[in-house]
């Protein structure tokens, strides 16, 4: 059965926003910019085993990456102990996750899948981030598989770093790296690094922190926290509502202009044929409703 922190890490994961802070903050790959998360899906784990169902931690969202379709797999390691065979596990998910796409490309090539791993253990990490390094080279290595993943090791990331990140991932990793002591010193901090996300993001905190609190036996007290939480999403809803409006008027603005352009374009269109048909500059300006100098430019065109 999954534990209360895997199920707490999977649902933040499931909201793209959080997926797309992670690649964009904390993954150190050029590629990563030209993905459009305007098209990012999380999709459906049916492929991988039974056996690995329940005590996988891993999230797969399908993205277009240059008019390609690709896949970010994030597999998230909770295990105190560090995984020295992590490299040979991901493999086996990745080939996995290969095979079922292959069903599906009916021939064509397979897109290509970004294998990420994500730790927040307080251990440091020391196993190798590629198979090749596990197997012995008796053999050439061309037979060898030599499968990479990306690691993100969250006791590794100073709290400096995080400060500077300014989004609700950089403030669950600092919290993540907080005793109770430190987390009420600096979360006046913390709630700082939410001022930039939507309120939906930063619900999305609030339950996660509600739900770190009643789970953790170190006697973490979320309604000492809780006004300040409030207060700042009460203050993004504000803000949002007042975009909401501006948008509003824009719009109605907007259509105002164009009405306002298409009884004007319709008036000049009048106004010259009524001068093809000899009427006087005065009398026209009149009927019209333009000004006699605007009638008389009409005149010289």
């Amino acid at each position: 059965m999954a534990s209360d922190h895997d199920k707490r890490y999977k649902k933040l994961f499931s909201h793209p926003v959080i997926v797309k802070e992670l690649l964009l903050y904390f993954i150190d790959e050029a590629f990563i910019k030209n993905l459009d998360f305007s098209t990012m899906e999380r999709i459906d784990k049916s492929f991988i085993t039974d056996d690995f169902k329940e005590k996988e931690s891993d999230i797969i969202y399908k993205i277009i990456f240059k008019d390609n379709e690709a896949y970010i797999y994030l597999l998230i390691e909770f295990q105190s102990t560090v995984d020295k065979y992590m490299a040979v596990r991901i493999n086996r998910y990745l080939a996995e996750f290969y095979e079922f796409l292959s069903y599906m490309v009916k021939g064509k090539n397979i897109p290509a899948a970004f294998p990420i791993m994500l730790y927040n253990g307080e251990g440091k990490w020391t196993a190798s981030t590629n198979m090749q390094d596990l197997i012995e080279p008796s053999i050439p290595g061309k037979y060898i598989p030599h499968l990479s993943y990306y690691k993100i090791i969250e006791n590794e990331i100073p709290k400096e770093v995080l400060l500077k990140i300014e989004n609700a991932l950089s403030a669950i990793f600092y919290i993540e790296k907080s005793n109770p002591t430190e987390l009420r010193n600096e979360f006046k901090k913390i709630i700082k690094l939410l001022e930039k996300e939507q309120s939906e993001i930063i619900v999305l905190f609030k339950q996660w922190l509600y739900n770190l609190f009643q789970t953790s036996k170190e006697g973490w007290d979320f309604k000492e926290y809780n006004e300040q939480i409030v207060n700042l999403m009460e203050v993004e809803t504000m803000f949002e509502t007042a975009l909401k409006e501006r948008d509003r008027e824009m719009i109605e603005q907007g259509i105002e202009q164009g009405i306002e352009q298409g009884k004007s374009k319709k008036a000049i269109e009048t106004a010259i044929k009524m001068l093809e048909h000899g009427l006087s500059v005065q009398l026209i300006a009149e009927c019209i409703g333009l000004t006699v100098d605007e009638v008389k430019k009409l005149e010289k065109k």
